[in-house]
């Protein structure tokens, strides 16, 4: 949903402290460089969906003063219900599709925005909610299509626990790679899909992270401009080198997913056409 953020918001709680320091005070020059180094996707979520993504990385925070939830990532962007709601309207419309939301990091939260978030979620999306199993073995396309399940909303935080339709953190791995190096990310999503758990879900995240150091060579920089273009040459070598098999490739991420005409989907969906020779 980086999408939605904008220059003038205001630096999100996921930044350190000198950052929002940085923000509040000299937001002219500060602002658009967290901006550049922020916005992971350019296109809207129904543009998304239509290209082929499937799975959504969501990080939301609370603003001082409402009592709304935002998305953000360094800098804030939308209140989050249009969006989802976009999502709802486009699975409405999509009937046979299967949509992942990963709530990933919840910032200035209390118990109260937690209820008022899986409120929200649950009035959204309703009966599209796939109900939490300990086992994945009988979650197939065609049961969820016959069940007319179409959402896993996955909830990184213990409070899930206290309901049937949120996924808990630990049935669905996901692992940062944190480099800027594309050795280093390749050598470590070998060495995690090797070790990875049979029984649950995978999430391999193909991206490289700028750190501060990173940005603070790279000020007149974007993430797209320099760190996406050599990531995603050998990303997409990598998922056509590997199977999604049990075992393989089950969840795979990345940044600017619509570049060069969403040929990351197209890339992953070939690599899918595989099971059918295996059949």
């Amino acid at each position: 949903m980086t999408y939605t953020i904008d220059r003038h918001n205001d630096v999100g709680p996921d930044e350190p402290a000198f950052i929002r320091t940085l923000g509040r005070y000299c937001s002219f020059v500060a602002k658009p460089i967290i901006l550049n180094w922020s916005i992971t996707q350019c296109d809207d979520i129904k543009q998304q969906l239509n290209g082929g993504i499937r799975y959504l990385d969501l990080r939301v925070a609370t603003k001082p003063g409402t009592n709304n939830i935002y998305f953000l990532h360094g800098l804030y962007g939308a209140e989050i219900s249009k969006s989802l709601l976009d999502v709802a309207n486009w699975l409405s419309s999509h009937t046979n599709e299967i949509v992942i939301l990963d709530f990933q990091h919840f910032y200035a939260f209390k118990e109260v925005d937690h209820q008022r978030l899986i409120d929200k979620i649950t009035q959204i999306f309703r009966r599209k909610l796939c109900p939490v199993s300990s086992r994945f073995h009988h979650i197939t396309l065609q049961w969820l299509v016959l069940k007319r399940y179409q959402v896993f909303v996955i909830y990184r935080n213990i409070y899930a626990r206290n309901y049937a339709n949120l996924w808990p953190s630990g049935l669905w791995r996901t692992v940062w790679p944190n480099t800027v190096r594309v050795d280093e990310l390749i050598n470590f999503l070998n060495i995690e899909l090797q070790s990875r758990s049979l029984d649950t879900a995978f999430i391999s995240q193909c991206l490289l992270t700028p750190d501060t150091l990173y940005v603070m060579k790279h000020l007149c920089g974007t993430l797209q401009r320099d760190l996406v273009p050599r990531c995603q040459k050998e990303i997409l070598s990598w998922i056509s080198q590997k199977y999604p098999d049990r075992g393989g490739l089950n969840i795979v991420i990345a940044d600017f997913v619509s570049d060069n005409n969403f040929l990351f989907s197209k890339t992953v969906i070939q690599s899918n056409m595989k099971l059918l020779q295996l059949v």
